[in-house]
């Protein structure tokens, strides 16, 4: 298709010569022209065509090229540029256009040399604006995947221990509510080097995976975070004690049930949970802290338990 390979410019103007004097103005040029003679043409023709530059007279039948301005800018996807024909050089009247939004006035009658330059110019102004939006938005997807890459693990896709450092702080802070509270849970698959150990490390990749996807399951309000190789911290935000217990267990539970395949083998893995309040004045290195040493202590008294701080504090 010809306009898939030049620039478009749309000529709005009711006067049949005028048209005929820029195509003979631009007939040298790689420019596709259309045109119309109506402002309703303009509307209809802008979306067919999607222009590069648009030539809009001041001047027309059913409109004026001020109120068509923002008609036009409504309908275009290409972001046009729009330079103004007219007989009325004013200060007034040239204030009016710029303001609107246009990028320059050619007056008529226009000489053709002077036509054809400031065309061109404008296209190739247009193209270079293009070009650095393209590129705007091509960083901005690359800077996307980048901050993704710094704050999600590779494995799991759950955020890692940099998004603690970061943003963590800031999402607690941001959801407090009257009465409830936030909870940091450090969690650690029990006897997890059994299971490499046994059926290698596939199998225990595939039993990250599984267990990060029953996490993020029971914690879509929340963050699920993979705080390094077995090991996950889950903050709760604006839950009671209760709803926290209740979440942490169910976790548990349904990785305790969840049956994780290898091959023709099927095995089981189970978690120890720690529980902690986050408190303002501790802050949040001394909290998880608090949380592993629940952890630890469900550890060491068992496994496969859900274990509040608090109460291990009171028991020792």
């Amino acid at each position: 298709m010809e306009t898939e390979r030049k620039q478009i410019v749309m000529v709005v103007d009711d006067s049949l010569m005028i048209c005929q004097q820029i195509k003979a103005a631009l007939r040298d040029t790689d420019i596709f022209l259309c045109e119309a003679h109506t402002g309703a043409e303009a509307l209809d023709m802008i979306e067919q065509y999607q222009p590069d530059l648009i030539l809009l007279d001041v001047v027309l039948p059913d409109t004026d090229g001020y109120q068509l301005f923002d008609k036009l800018k409504m309908r275009d996807q290409n972001n046009a540029s729009i330079v103004y024909l007219t007989s009325k050089d004013k200060d007034d009247d040239v204030v009016k256009g710029f303001t609107l939004g246009a990028c320059d006035y050619i007056k008529k009658p226009f000489v053709k040399g002077e036509l054809q330059s400031r065309v061109v110019a404008h296209l190739k102004m247009k193209c270079q604006k293009d070009d650095l939006n393209r590129m705007n938005t091509e960083l901005k997807t690359t800077m996307s995947k980048l901050n993704e890459l710094a704050f999600k693990d590779g494995l799991t896709g759950l955020y890692n221990r940099r998004y603690v450092v970061g943003d963590l702080l800031d999402d607690i802070k941001g959801s407090r509510v009257e009465e409830k509270k936030n909870v940091v849970i450090l969690c650690d698959i029990d006897d997890f080097k059994k299971v490499n150990d046994t059926y290698g490390h596939d199998a225990g990749d595939a039993a990250l995976v599984c267990i990060a996807n029953i996490m993020e399951a029971h914690c879509r309000q929340h963050k699920v975070v993979r705080w390094g190789g077995e090991e996950f911290l889950i903050v709760l935000f604006n839950v009671t004690e209760q709803e926290a217990f209740e979440i942490s267990e169910t976790i548990r539970k349904d990785i305790e049930q969840f049956g994780i395949w290898n091959k023709e083998d099927k095995f089981f893995c189970t978690i120890t949970l720690g529980l902690h309040v986050y408190g303002q004045q501790e802050g949040i290195e001394e909290c998880i802290a608090c949380a592993d040493k629940a952890l630890y202590y469900g550890k060491r008294n068992g496994k496969n338990r859900s274990v509040w701080y608090e109460s291990i504090e009171q028991a020792e």
